[in-house]
């Protein structure tokens, strides 16, 4: 897993967040957005985006957000950039790709509020 850089969904990185990816644990700060059309028509609120480098193009992930019911599987494009929305530093978000899987532990996250 890397952190992306430029844009994501017509937004840029930087707008979201400025946190750092050591191995399994992610530190810093999710920023409050307050409109994300291209991720949700009406989505607000603190997202992460990472880079599955372990992945290519083509590939299908899945991937689960804890404490939230929220899974997902998607088809990497050829930026291989995924964004989730959180609600909780206290979640764990689990990546796989076929047999390959990892956690990302985001007790280092602080979440800004809404301003």
């Amino acid at each position: 897993m890397a952190l992306p850089e430029g844009e994501v969904l017509g937004v840029d990185v930087s707008t979201l967040q400025e946190v750092e990816i050591n191995d399994t644990k992610v530190t810093g700060t999710s920023k409050y957005v307050e409109s994300f059309p291209k991720f949700s028509r009406n989505a607000k609120g603190n997202f992460l985006a990472i880079k599955c480098e372990e992945a290519t193009k083509g590939d299908t992930i899945e991937w689960e957000l804890s404490q939230a019911t929220k899974k997902g599987s998607g088809t990497l494009d050829e930026d291989g950039i995924l964004v989730v929305q959180l609600t909780s530093n206290t979640q764990t978000i689990t990546f796989k790709n076929g047999e390959t899987s990892k956690k990302l532990d985001l007790t280092g996250l602080t979440l800004s509020p809404a301003e």
